[in-house]
């Protein structure tokens, strides 16, 4: 939560290339900054090795996107990620930056993780939805319980950060209705203060565990994204393992347990198996 609330201030200057209005079947951005000289790749190397502010590398990395040095952009925004800062406007950004390197299991890993941080950033998840038509495989998914279904969706409504708030918000009418259950002379308000205080703890310990649950959404990932060109899922944690199906870059998978240098992963059409660590990367 600290390197969030570090982040907003460089947020206030830096750029961000989405757009305000595009064809539905384009990629969302816009271009804003003046002509500058950070054009190649030997500047970005040498910006990534003068330990600037994160705030002067998110710049440098706008400038370096405007001018169609798209891999150099991605190098940097990933040297702002580095330096333990992280923001949905950053991801999107490094989004964007890899479908222009024609890096498309990264693209939508970074639209993922922005969509994780801000799940109302409209510009990544049109981008995720446009990039996400140039995936190879296309899985049936299998139908999931309703109230598991239903419970993922509402917690994933709002950021952690609104979570908080809210039941902080609601933990204080609790507090409030509870006084004047105990101190109200008048029955009528001694009614109010009660049914209050039953309606404020329901919400409160609602809006509690749905932040508890986004906290460990973000800090313990249950999915990642396959990163490699293709990849063979086998039966067991070892290469010797029985070859069973092939996934390519940009399929998302659910992460369940590891064994050293491998994970096991699930496919939305039930299937499970072992791929090498270094094949995906965490959402």
């Amino acid at each position: 939560m600290m390197k969030m609330l570090r982040l907003i201030p460089f947020l206030l200057f830096a750029w961000s290339p989405g757009a305000m209005a595009s064809p539905a079947d384009s990629l969302r951005q816009e271009s804003l900054l003046p002509d500058s000289l950070y054009r190649d790749r030997m500047l970005a190397d040498s910006l990534l090795s003068g330990n600037l502010h994160p705030d002067s590398l998110f710049r440098h990395g706008n400038r370096l996107y405007q001018h169609g040095g798209f891999e150099a952009a991605l190098d940097v925004y990933g040297a702002v990620v580095d330096a333990g800062l992280e923001s949905a406007d950053l991801y999107y950004n490094m989004g964007n930056a890899a479908f222009r390197s024609n890096n498309i299991g990264h693209a939508i890993l970074y639209y993922e993780k922005a969509l994780k941080l801000d799940p109302f950033h409209e510009n990544a998840r049109h981008n995720l939805e446009f990039v996400s038509r140039y995936r190879v495989d296309t899985f049936e998914e299998v139908p999931r319980l309703f109230i598991r279904t239903w419970i993922d969706k509402l917690v994933r409504i709002f950021p952690e950060r609104t979570w908080s708030m809210l039941s902080l918000a609601l933990f204080v009418l609790l507090l409030a209705s509870v006084v004047l259950y105990l101190f109200a002379r008048r029955l009528t308000w001694k009614k109010a203060g009660f049914f209050s205080a039953l309606f404020g703890l329901l919400f409160f310990l609602i809006t509690l565990f749905s932040g508890i649950a986004r906290h460990r959404n973000i800090t313990r990932p249950d999915a990642g994204i396959i990163v490699a060109p293709s990849v063979v899922v086998k039966s067991s944690p070892s290469e010797s393992g029985t070859e069973l199906f092939i996934l390519h870059e940009g399929t998302r998978v659910g992460l369940n347990e590891e064994v050293t240098g491998w994970r096991n992963i699930r496919v939305i059409d039930g299937r499970e198996g072992w791929i090498r660590a270094d094949d995906f990367e965490s959402i």
